[in-house]
């Protein structure tokens, strides 16, 4: 297990924004905290490595009940009777219990062996929310995708400190970075008591705390503030600077007070909330927060805002596909054993179950959008492609970690799984699965379908061929102004896609499916058919939009298909689709590497969709 991780730290940015890439979260008013779980010990460890054992041992005996070795990330808080951080609860609750203690844990850094830190991030949250037990006290911090301004407001108006953005595939790398951002609904900086001046009037222990920050490696006078205080925290603050005082001051330039001043030793971290920064960089109507115990002086530097464009214009400049370099360490399963990994699979090719599920689980992340939230058709060869296979749509008694939905299906509801991470994914592969075929459409939309289909089925004529109707299908896709892409089936044929964005029913889209079908035809009748019957159709391509019918299903993009040499259904680019490409071209052997190169082809597909009505309108204009 690593020892004493530095943790990732987000960049001040000046304003909030809407990205698909990023996802959000509330910035929580508390302390930043990694937990270290081993064989039932628990060491929680601030930013500058002390223990926070003893101050929170009730989240301590909460973490024991985790039962796996790990390292956590997150932010201890104390909440108030409306369920808001608060932090000058969370400074006295050793002493007095108000509040209620919670840890909001954001980040899985190491699990059981498995250091997951050059994990991409949405990966790393999936995992951590299956890990955390179910304890009002230890508790998973959920987040919002790419809708940034809309969560800002909302966070704003519910009084919350500010939010933290991420780039949804950003790996774990300790210290400030870009890929975490924060954006703050008021101006809050951490400042070193510096010193304090003499009280006036009726006033006890001290009038103003001397602030200063670090500027350039150097200390540096910031403002004072006078507000803040009950008549409790005068004097304890008073009592802790009194052993602190020193003679010279420790500005290199020695600011001007109002009242005379005692220098301190510059070791004491507070939170200030203030109105703005002058042009010389001193905190206007600054107010005490509190103390920050988990934070060293020397960390304690002004903090300027970055322009958030500028910070995004960097990410589009390098941007991020799905990483599948391989690990040493594959992802860990927090559920699921894999068995039989070396039965043959492929007999001829020597290929096993395990090099199968190497294969799926170096493609996660690729493949698992095209699987989320579908229903899936599952089709098994528990002894290979050269044994007895059989299909299976209703899952009995799969574990409770297993998603399964009740889809209506003639009479009766049947559950199907539904794969959503990789755990469940491998779920299904290792109950035999070797290729993944998914409904067209989401539960949530079971009745709209994401994308339409053309599924180009030779019988009995070359390849060649299926490549030729191929383009003949995106010539005339594209004279109407149709977005479309194409994958190799895995099998014998070629996919074309169309995104449909979930607007149309299945109706609408086998409709539209079969004006393709015959337009295509009619272009290419001597080697094209829309015949459903086998026998008529000899030596023809096969135009099938019957696919866009619900509860029918394809082989997903990226999915391993049960046939000699393993092949894999790859998208391609319109430039590869001619003479010479054959469906075995891309196998469980060679696919990653292509795949690692280009990253995911076929995104598009599952974007906004087509307005289908102006692309019919154009269509009869045309005929």
């Amino acid at each position: 297990m690593p020892e004493a991780i530095k943790p990732m730290l987000a960049t001040l940015v000046d304003e909030p924004f809407d990205n698909k890439d990023w996802i959000f979260e509330i910035k929580w008013d508390g302390y930043r905290t990694l937990a270290y779980i081993q064989k039932g010990d628990v060491s929680l460890l601030s930013r500058n490595n002390q223990s926070f054992n003893t101050r929170f041992s009730s989240l301590v005996k909460a973490l024991r009940t985790i039962e796996m070795d790990a390292v956590l990330d997150g932010e201890i808080v104390v909440l108030n009777e409306d369920k808001k951080p608060s932090f000058q609860l969370m400074q006295n609750y050793q002493r007095n219990q108000k509040g209620m203690l919670v840890y909001y844990v954001f980040d899985l850094l190491y699990l059981q062996g498995y250091d997951l830190r050059d994990m991409p991030l949405l990966q790393r949250k999936e995992l951590l929310k299956k890990l955390l037990p179910k304890n009002s006290q230890i508790l998973f911090c959920d987040h919002v995708t790419g809708k940034g301004k809309a969560f800002f407001q909302s966070v704003l108006k519910q009084g919350f400190e500010g939010i933290i953005a991420k780039n949804a595939q950003s790996v774990y790398a300790s210290g400030r970075s870009r890929n975490w951002l924060k954006i703050k609904t008021h101006q809050r900086q951490e400042a070193i008591i510096c010193g304090f001046t003499a009280p006036r009037k009726s006033r006890k222990h001290f009038g103003s705390l001397i602030l200063g920050v670090y500027d350039g490696g150097k200390l540096t006078y910031v403002g004072h503030t006078g507000s803040g205080f009950g008549e409790e925290k005068l004097k304890e603050l008073y009592e802790r600077l009194q052993k602190l005082a020193q003679d010279k001051c420790p500005f290199e330039n020695v600011p001007k007070t109002n009242m005379n001043p005692t220098w301190a030793k510059p070791k004491l971290v507070c939170e200030i909330s203030f109105a703005e920064w002058t042009n010389d960089k001193i905190m206007r109507q600054a107010i005490f927060i509190g103390i920050r115990e988990d934070k060293s002086p020397t960390e304690v530097a002004f903090e300027k805002e970055v322009p958030t464009k500028e910070v995004l214009a960097e990410s589009e400049d390098h941007p991020k596909v799905p990483s599948l370099k391989k690990k040493s360490s594959p992802k860990p399963l927090l559920h699921l054993k894999l068995t039989h990994l070396d039965k043959l699979y492929w007999p001829q090719e020597g290929y096993t179950k395990g090099d199968l599920i190497e294969y799926y689980r170096e493609v996660s992340s690729l493949i698992l959008p095209y699987l989320k939230d579908r229903p899936e058709t599952l089709r098994r060869y528990p002894n290979g492609i050269g044994e007895t296979s059989f299909y299976q749509k209703e899952l009995f008694h799969a574990p409770s970690w297993i998603r399964t939905e009740p889809i209506h299906h003639e009479e009766r509801k049947i559950r199907y799984l539904v794969i959503d991470d990789e755990e469940s994914l491998l779920y299904a592969v290792n109950l035999g699965c070797i290729d993944l075929n998914p409904f067209n459409s989401r539960v949530q939309s079971l009745h709209q379908p994401d994308y339409l289909i053309i599924d180009l089925d030779p019988e009995d004529i070359s390849f060649d061929h299926v490549l030729e109707v191929a383009q003949g299908v995106h010539h005339v896709l594209e004279s109407w102004n149709v977005p479309n892409l194409c994958k190799t089936s895995g099998a014998t044929g070629l996919h074309i896609y169309i995104p449909l964005g979930a607007r149309y029913n299945y109706d609408e889209a086998r409709q539209f499916g079969n004006l393709i079908a015959h337009v295509v035809h009619q272009a290419l009748p001597k080697i094209t058919s829309i015949e459903r019957t086998p026998r008529n159709r000899q030596k023809k391509v096969y135009l099938d939009y019957l696919q866009n019918r619900f509860g029918q299903t394809v082989a997903a993009p990226y999915s391993v298909r049960p046939k000699p040499y393993a092949p894999v259904s790859t998208p391609l680019k319109w430039s590869e689709v001619k003479a010479g490409l054959q469906p075995t071209d891309f196998t469980i052997k060679n696919a990653v590497e292509r795949f690692k190169k280009l990253g995911d082809l076929f995104q598009p597909i599952l974007g906004k969709g087509i307005d289908l009505k102006k692309i019919l309108e154009k269509v009869a204009t045309g005929l």
